[in-house]
């Protein structure tokens, strides 16, 4: 497809509309998904993101995500 301007979903206006958002992304799951391997509990797997992603912005869905990740909560 070859595109030029991608703007991301859940987008908080600072983020460059661009395809590196789309590797940016692809970069945090895999990230995510080494961090929940390793990781006891959901308080473990949000420390590692934030210690890897100190800049991102608000973290409900981290939360939320790590929750669902190590079974502490059903999605």
């Amino acid at each position: 497809l070859q595109p030029q301007t991608l703007v991301p979903g859940h987008y908080l206006g600072d983020a460059a509309h661009s395809v590196a958002a789309a590797q940016f992304t692809a970069d945090y799951i895999k990230a995510f998904d080494e961090e929940t391997a390793k990781a006891q509990d959901s308080t473990q797997l949000i420390a590692a993101m934030k210690q890897r992603y100190p800049d991102l912005g608000e973290a409900s869905s981290l939360e939320l995500s790590a929750k669902v990740a190590k079974g502490e909560m059903k999605w």
